[in-house]
This record gives C-alpha cells, structure tokens and sequence, in this order.
C-alpha cells in the first residue's frame, strides 16, 4: 500500500466516525456511547494528522489543497464525498442519518448534519457554483437545476478518488480525446525558434494569457508547448477539438474534465486543432463557451492557455490577453536529422537495406522533395519500418511510406491518378505543344531560379505554377497533366469536386486549405478537373449567396497564390474562368480539336501494337469520314472495336473501326 493509500484509509475512517458520532447524537443515543464515538473520533483525527505530516507536502491532498487553497473544512468536505464512493458503511449510515439514500449524492444540508453544524457555521459548507471543490470540477451536479444551493446533491468525479489515492491514470472522460503531451529527449525545435521563446517567457511569467501558436498539423505545435512547459518543471494536458465526442453533453463533460485534469496535476491547458470545430456544427456556439470557460472562467488553472490551429483560426471569446504565433515546416537540413532519428539511422543518414541502388544512399536524397512535417515524417516513417518488416527501409519502401502519409493527408477529397502514357503517345499541333515544353521547363528548374539565383527574396508570393489548359472534351487536356507530373517526378491527385464545394459557409474554404496544405508537404502535381466549377468568375453582390461564392473565389486566389508547387486546371468553359486567375497563370494553352494528319495519327498511335489486327486499316479515311471525333473520342472507338472484336472471338479490322466510330459519332449526338 502507498503511503498516499495508506493515508486515504485513515481519512476514510475519520468520516466513517464522524457520520456515525452524528446519527448517535441525531438519535440522542445513550451518553456512554456518544463519549465512546467522541473518543474514537479524536483519535481517528490524531492519526489522519500523524498520517499527513509522515507523507509531507508531496501527499496528494496536500498539493490539490495548495494550489486550491482549500480550507481544513473543504478538505473534510472531499474527504466525506470520497467515503460516499468507496466506503459501503459510510453510505448506509449516511442513509440513516438523512432518511434516505445518497444515490445522487450529498448535499450542504446533508453535510452540515454529517459535521453537526448549525446556523453560521452551516454557511461555510454552501455548495455553490463559486465553491472551490465545484468551480474546479473535483464535484459534479445532480437532480435538478433549480434545487437551492443547500439541497442540490453533489457527487465526486471518479478522477478525483483516483488521484487522491496516488494514481497518475489520466482521467476516463479526457482519455478518448485529449491525454498528457509526451515529449521526446531528442526533440528538435529549430523550426519553431520564435514560438519557443514566446511560450517560454509567457510560462515564466505567469500571466493571465491565452497563447494560439497557428500552423499545419504535425508541425509540432502541441510537442512544443509540452517540451518547454517540461523545462518549467509542469506537463500539459490537451483535449482535440476534432476528435470530440458528437454528443453535445459529453462533449461538455470532457471540456470540464481538461479542467479538472490540470487542476489535480497543476499541468498547463491546451486546446489542439479548435479549427476543426466547423462553422456550421450546432454545438459551436455552446462549445466556444465551454472553452472559453476552461480557459479563463472561474474555475480555470492560473496562469497561461494554449490553442493550436491554422492561420487565422477564430477564437473563443476571453478576456484574456491573446498572443499569435506561427511554427512553420522545418527546413531540409532539420528534416533530415527528424529522419535520421525516426528510422533509427547512423549519424551519416545512409540507407542500408537490400535494395543495390539505394545501398548507401542519404536519406535526404530519397525524401528531398517532400517538405513532411515532424508529426508525418514520424507516421511515414513508421509506413516504411512496416513495409520493410521491421528493418531500415530502402529508398523505395521509404517512398512508399510516404506516398501513404500524403495519400492519408489528402483524406479522401483528392485522389492519386496514374499515368501510363508516353510523350510519344501525345498528338498535338506545334504551338501547343511548345506551350507545354515550356511550362514543364519552368516547373523543372524552379528550384534553381527561385533558390540557387536568388529570386525567392525578391518574391513575397506567386513562388508556385499553375496553368490553365482549356478547350473541347477529349483533346488530352488530363493526360498532357499526368504526363507533366511525370517528367517532374512528381504524383498527380486529382481534386474531387463534390467532396470540396459545399452550401454551408466556410465549409469549402475548410476543405480547399486541406488540400492545399497536403499537396504543398507531398510537393505533388495538383489536378483541378472541370475548374470553372471552382475558379468561376465573381459577380455582383445581389444576394448572401453572391457573397459567399465571390468569398470562395477570393480565397482561392490567395491560396493558389501562396502555394508553392505545381497546380493544373483543365476546362471546357474558358469564358467561364475569373479573369483574376488568369493573372496568376504561368502558361494558358488552349488545346483545339485536331485536324486530319493528327486524328489519322491518333487512330494509328491508339491501337496496341499486341492487338490482333486483320487486313489494311485505312486511318486517312477514318480521319476524313470522322471529323468531329478528338482523341479521348479516338479512343474509345478503338477500345470499343477491340471489344467488339473480343466478343465475335475475330480480329480488329476495318469494319469493326468503321461500326465502333459510328456508334461514338451517334453518343456525342452527330450525325454522319
């Protein structure tokens, strides 16, 4: 038994005594046996006080007391609601001496007849919001909220039991979506210089101050606060927004138990990601509340609170002072020590695994395009002992591991897009096709421009390349993306439209900031198909409609303005485009129709050389009869003959092209 249990069991068994010293005198019991109780009562305080003084100020009791500077009677008072829990004989006499059993708890009139108080003295045991042991969530309401102070019944949090008995579990309630911020030794915060000392003369000061350090997530705004409040010689407790329970009532009680939590271990609080509780959640309003309340209401820990979040993330309103600071991505160079420490690698960063060509390789070589935060780098790397069985990965299972973190950030609203195409596979006239050499030069050798030359001091915004490609269905708008993102090296992920836009309000500007941020740490090729959905010209403002869509817009300029890596929108309604994009565009290529040598080109160049062909095809006279088909068109004709062919167990020939032709023709609605 600990010397914190040991001293509950003593505490335990004053109550015990003291309940049963009142029902003798309640029931005017005979004087020998109130003596006999008054007697074993003195004794029983003389060894709860003997108890306290062996364990010191390190006893549990003793440091809740302090930092809540509870009086000796508050003391008693959570000493009586602990017997309540554990004691079986200290309810049924409490039973008895209320006329009816405790099940919702005990109430200040019920303790003023336990302590035998009347009159004055039965006003220090008023449980009132503005009581110590209530403000600090160490006791819960019951029955009904318009019970007067002296009959409401009380009960105490089952955490408390736990901790005044030596137990460092973190609270039940805060277990799902919150929990104590761990902190490794070998911890690198060199990104985060700014933030570091702001969270550090802010916890040395002791101010009343809320502090929302804003950045992606897995930046490492969370592991920041813990590791300098650690230097502080305290912990921090932190509950998720976005991991919340849906039920507004519990997600309430979770709130308070983050309270409560730091009140036991004096820990410093913190809200993580409060940007994920979204504008239209009908639990906002009351939630934004309940935070403010843990933060800086009555019953809130002294001193500095921390929420983490993106840029610009909206606050509860306080009266707290609030300090904003940003923690960017680390640089290449912190990068790869994170890596080194992630795979457990020697100082020298060399991959060892059984792959030849990654034999000896830097790891900086295999992840330098990928700008991961702390937090994805640790997950990617996990991917990558997981694929590799447990041993160092090689460069592939190390991209692999990656790929799976960036395809996890994305979360579903974009997804990765394969190409299997060649440049030799394209048919396109001269101009254009120089237009699109040219942007994949400039997106090729950007790193040299912008760093080795320098002209990333000289450019605030705009560092990223977007192009526009526009024109009719079918012209290979998406493959000349796909086959972009190839010669770069770079994944493509396609951006799903109906999972971005959205009627409720923010909620698309949400989710575009998401993707946004995933494709800038995968340094992927962004793909935004049928863009005039998106990037739709703004118009007068006639209604609150018009306000939130031009917002939507406005939004999207910044952003695509501040991103840093490559972006691709195709359409088929340039005219429908707002002219501000165009602006910001480093190549506009118009794909048009093709004419006759390029669609006979694109029936040849389709067509598999494995596929059994029978007899001479004619592609100058499918060119010539079939004017309006493009090459998506072109391609499904072929891949319609080739089935066709597959299913009259027969090979392609001329009339199986001419039949498949026709039937695309009368799709698209022409007429030969």
């Amino acid at each position: 038994m600990s010397v914190a249990q040991a001293h509950v069991a003593v505490a335990l068994h004053r109550a015990r005594i003291e309940c049963a010293l009142a029902l003798a005198e309640q029931n005017r019991a005979p004087e020998a046996d109130l003596v006999r109780l008054r007697t074993k009562l003195a004794e029983a305080t003389s060894m709860e006080e003997q108890s306290a003084q062996l364990a010191g100020p390190q006893l549990p009791l003793a440091q809740l007391s302090a930092r809540l500077d509870l009086t000796p009677l508050a003391e008693r008072v959570l000493i009586v609601f602990l017997a309540l829990e554990l004691d079986p004989l200290f309810s049924i006499t409490v039973s008895a001496l209320a006329g009816e059993e405790p099940r919702q708890g005990l109430s200040a009139k019920v303790l003023a007849q336990i302590f035998r108080f009347a009159g004055d003295e039965a006003l220090e045991l008023a449980l009132s919001p503005e009581h110590p042991l209530v403000r600090a969530a160490l006791l819960e309401a019951g029955g009904a909220p318009t019970y007067p102070d002296s009959l409401r019944p009380y009960r105490l949090a089952p955490r408390v039991g736990t901790y005044l008995a030596g137990s460092d579990e973190l609270d039940q309630q805060l277990r799902r979506a919150g929990g104590i911020v761990e902190v490794s030794e070998d911890l690198v915060l060199d990104h985060a210089a700014a933030a570091e000392d702001l969270v550090d003369r802010v916890l040395d000061s002791d101010e009343e101050t809320i502090v929302c350090i804003e950045g992606i997530d897995g930046v490492g705004r969370r592991t920041l606060v813990g590791a300098v409040a650690a230097r502080h010689g305290r912990e921090v407790v932190y509950l998720d927004i976005g991991r919340l329970s849906a039920d507004k009532t519990k997600a309430q009680q979770e709130l308070r138990a983050l309270r409560r939590e730091c009140w036991l271990r004096g820990a410093v609080p913190l809200i993580a990601r409060i940007d994920t509780l979204g504008q239209t959640d009908p639990r906002r309003g009351e939630l934004m509340a309940e935070i403010a309340d843990a933060l800086e209401g009555d019953g809130a820990v002294p001193g500095a609170a921390f929420i983490t979040g993106y840029s610009g993330t909206e606050l509860p309103e306080t009266r707290r002072r609030v300090l904003r600071v940003r923690v960017d991505t680390p640089s290449s160079s912190t990068r790869r020590g994170i890596w080194i420490r992630a795979l457990g690698l020697g100082p020298e960063g060399r991959l060892t695994g059984d792959d030849k060509q990654s034999e000896g390789q830097d790891v900086a070589e295999t992840v330098q395009l990928y700008a991961l935060t702390p937090g994805a780098i640790g997950r990617a790397a996990a991917n990558a002992r997981l694929i590799a069985r447990g041993r160092v990965p090689t460069a592939s299972e190390l991209r692999a591991g990656v790929q799976a973190e960036i395809q996890e950030r994305f979360g579903g609203i974009a997804t990765r897009v394969d190409t299997t195409q060649r440049w030799d596979d394209l048919v396109l006239p001269q101009d254009t096709m120089d237009d699109i050499k040219a942007f994949a030069a400039r997106a090729e050798h950007a790193s040299m421009v912008y760093e080795a030359w320098g002209f990333r001091r000289k450019l605030q915004k705009g560092l990223g390349l977007a192009a526009l490609f526009s024109g009719p269905p079918g012209t290979g708008k998406t493959m000349v993306a796909g086959l972009i993102a190839q010669h770069l090296g770079l994944e493509m992920y396609m951006v799903d439209l109906s999972q971005v836009v959205s009627k409720w309000v923010g909620e698309t500007e949400k989710q575009l900031g998401k993707i946004f941020d995933a494709a800038q740490m995968g340094n992927v090729v962004l793909l935004f198909d049928e863009a005039d959905a998106l990037f739709a010209k703004r118009t007068e403002v006639k209604s609150s409609n018009d306000r939130y869509a031009n917002l939507e817009v406005n939004y999207l300029l910044t952003r695509l303005e501040q991103f840093g890596g490559v972006a691709i929108l195709t359409t088929n309604l340039d005219a429908s485009v707002d002219p501000a994009f165009k602006r910001r565009l480093a190549a506009d290529v118009r794909f048009y129709p093709p004419e006759q040598p390029e669609r006979e080109r694109l029936w040849a160049s389709i067509l598999p050389k494995e596929a059994p062909v029978e007899g001479t095809l004619d592609f100058r006279s499918l060119a010539d009869r079939y004017k309006e088909l493009a090459g998506g068109h072109i391609r499904n004709a072929v891949l319609r003959a080739a089935f066709l062919a597959a299913v009259e167990k027969r090979a392609i020939d001329q009339s199986l092209l001419e039949r498949a032709a026709t039937s695309e023709y009368r799709a698209m609605g022409k007429v030969l």
